[in-house]
């Protein structure tokens, strides 16, 4: 059996649960492991059930005590006959304890986003932008001044989806910003970084890149990560070709 070289986490909320068994601890850190990846843990319970010598009967019920306790979010993909195709298991961030102690989450009296950091990262966006404007609006000098209709509306198009592709760029890069800022580090995205995300998020639908940033804010905030730009990156990049194989069928 292949084992995952990535470390895994038990922090003291789970270690000092007396609710949970001790191999129910053991679960919940194998899950850290294998969500080092992608952001989430896929195997089954037929991957865990011969690593704890124990029936497939008895992981399941471990899984469904991690996810009564809050630990845990499983999220069960199915095909049209309602199949299962696979199961994601999610370090989770609704658990009483991890909400209050470990997420990043705003005050009143907390200080703002560290101005020099945000202002750093918003220059590499606004420069990214402006290499691509400045490239796909040029026009040749002989060209009429004059721009029928059409040609105004396809500009207009391209303008909103532009600007709906760096809203969703901004809502996580808006996590790193406070990533920053909460553990003191500098992490800012490089253009050809800048460029890789962008041409990520514009594959993805919308309702992939809202579950994705809730569950990067997640993990991001609660430091399960080292670096959260490549792993942004990674989540985004296994999931658009989770999404592509998933449309093949």
């Amino acid at each position: 059996m292949n084992q995952p070289s990535y470390y895994s986490i038990m922090p003291a909320y789970v270690r000092y649960d007396k609710d949970l068994k001790p191999n129910e601890k053991l679960l919940y850190s194998e899950i850290t492991a294998l969500s080092n990846k992608f952001g989430y843990c896929t195997a089954s319970n037929n991957y865990f059930a011969p690593l704890y010598d124990v029936s497939k009967e008895t992981v399941s019920r471990w899984i469904s005590h991690l996810k009564k306790k809050g630990y845990i979010q499983v999220k069960v993909i199915r095909a049209a006959d309602k199949t299962v195709q696979q199961r994601r298991i999610y370090v989770s961030a609704e658990g009483e304890v991890l909400t209050k102690r470990s997420i990043g989450y705003c005050r009143k009296d907390q200080d703002p986003i560290d101005e020099n950091v945000k202002e750093n990262i918003t220059r590499d966006i606004t420069t990214s932008n402006n290499i691509s404007s400045s490239s796909s609006h040029s026009t040749p000098s002989h060209q009429n001044e004059t721009v029928d209709n059409s040609v105004n509306n396809s500009k207009d198009q391209s303008d909103e989806e532009e600007a709906k592709t760096n809203s969703k760029i901004n809502k996580f890069l808006r996590t790193v910003w406070n990533f920053n800022k909460k553990f003191n580090h500098d992490f800012r995205p490089t253009p050809r970084q800048l460029k890789q995300i962008r041409f990520l998020v514009k594959r993805l639908p919308d309702k992939n890149l809202e579950e994705l940033s809730e569950i990067y804010n997640q993990r991001v905030s609660a430091d399960l990560v080292d670096n959260p730009i490549s792993y942004l990156i990674t989540m985004l990049d296994y999931e658009r070709k989770f999404e592509k194989d998933w449309n093949k069928k």
